[in-house]
């Protein structure tokens, strides 16, 4: 079954520690990224924006996929069908060299309703305990 899961792995102020995983027919990844809480806010914002105007794609990107900066995980939202089927396109960062070159990009599954929960997760996930989880399938 295809999943995007989110895990709160630690959390110092306003700086959070993210688990993502990741799993479609053909690929399981994860990677750990840093985010503001604010970041992870205006995420959600565009999650809430996505759904009121689902046609068209939204990325979302959690931190910077260049420069010298920490893993960044990225992923987009396909424009919904007319069953409200949505193909979400990841983008993992493989943490294994300096040069931040190696990404596993991949479709996941969803559909509108699942994502919908996601976004609302998300923005649970800010306040709550380290260990909390936002899961695509909650």
């Amino acid at each position: 079954m295809d999943t995007i899961v989110f895990e709160k792995v630690w959390q110092d102020n306003e700086l959070l520690e993210l688990k993502i995983s990741a799993r479609s027919e053909f690929v399981t990844a994860y990677q750990k990224c840093y985010i503001q809480d604010t970041a992870l806010e205006e995420i959600t914002e565009k999650i809430c924006d996505y759904m009121k105007d689902y046609k068209q794609s939204c990325y979302l990107e959690f931190g910077h996929k260049s420069g010298n900066y920490s893993p960044a995980f990225s992923m987009c939202l396909m424009a919904a069908d007319n069953s409200g089927h949505v193909k979400i396109e990841v983008d993992i960062e493989i943490d294994d060299n300096d040069t931040r070159t190696h990404r596993c990009c991949f479709y996941v599954n969803s559909e509108l309703g699942l994502i919908e929960k996601l976004g609302y997760s998300l923005k649970k996930i800010i306040r709550e305990e380290v260990g909390s989880k936002a899961d695509l399938y909650c």
